[in-house]
């Protein structure tokens, strides 16, 4: 894949792309890449596949969405993916990027100050920063992070009343919705809609489930990280 064809996957989903947002999602390419040979983030080194499974896997969040001036949370963003993709996608959202290793963040905010970037990274664990974030987010969005049943604990009381959090999944998404029906029950959420998707070169199989909170979380939830994923939902 290349910027050309990126452009024609993202307008194929109604997902606009002028030529300066094409030339930031590049900058940002080359530059994770040129990190990737010091810090070693991610495992896709190659430009052709970097557009399709990092950049296209991320935009695609973006489908049906529009996150103008909404607070939006990457809970696990490791080098900045879904986060950083979707704020150069609209740099009029709000969005807070969460993982607990330190050096990310500190790459991901360094980032930012030097090309004025106004996203957020933060070094924390979701389960720790909820504590006193709680009910604050309009929208969250996490991608090959854990389990969905494990994921919903984790974010479901960041998110405001009828907030939305988007599972960003591979090709088991159904398996994982019917996995943790206990847990949407537990946390007063509900799958609103889910999109079947593919990555159009390797044809990887792609799941967008969509799931709107319903009423405030008790304060239960949610509990350590150990016992979440000892005793998931």
């Amino acid at each position: 894949m290349n910027k050309q064809s990126l452009k024609v996957e993202l307008e194929k989903r109604n997902i606009p792309l002028n030529e300066d947002t094409i030339n930031q999602l590049e900058k940002y390419m080359h530059h994770i890449l040129s990190w990737n040979e010091k810090f070693n983030l991610t495992a896709i080194k190659d430009e052709d596949a970097f557009y399709e499974k990092m950049i296209l896997d991320s935009a695609i969040g973006m489908q049906q969405l529009d996150l103008t001036n909404k607070k939006v949370i990457d809970i696990g963003t490791g080098a900045g993916f879904p986060g950083v993709i979707l704020y150069l996608l609209n740099p009029k959202m709000d969005i807070t990027l969460l993982d607990s290793t330190n050096k990310k963040i500190n790459l991901l905010n360094e980032y930012a100050k030097e090309n004025g970037l106004s996203y957020k990274g933060v070094c924390a664990r979701a389960e720790d920063y909820a504590k006193n974030h709680r009910e604050e987010y309009d929208y969250a969005f996490a991608r090959a992070v854990a389990p969905l049943n494990i994921l919903l604990e984790l974010i479901v009381p960041l998110l405001k009343v009828n907030g939305t959090f988007i599972a960003m999944k591979g090709p088991n998404g159904e398996e994982e919705i019917a996995e943790a029906q206990k847990a949407f029950k537990k946390l007063n959420c509900h799958v609103e809609k889910s999109i079947n998707d593919s990555l159009n070169e390797s044809n990887e199989k792609r799941t967008l489930i969509y799931i709107k909170k319903d009423s405030v979380t008790i304060n239960k939830y949610p509990r350590d990280y150990q016992t979440i994923k000892k005793l998931p939902l």
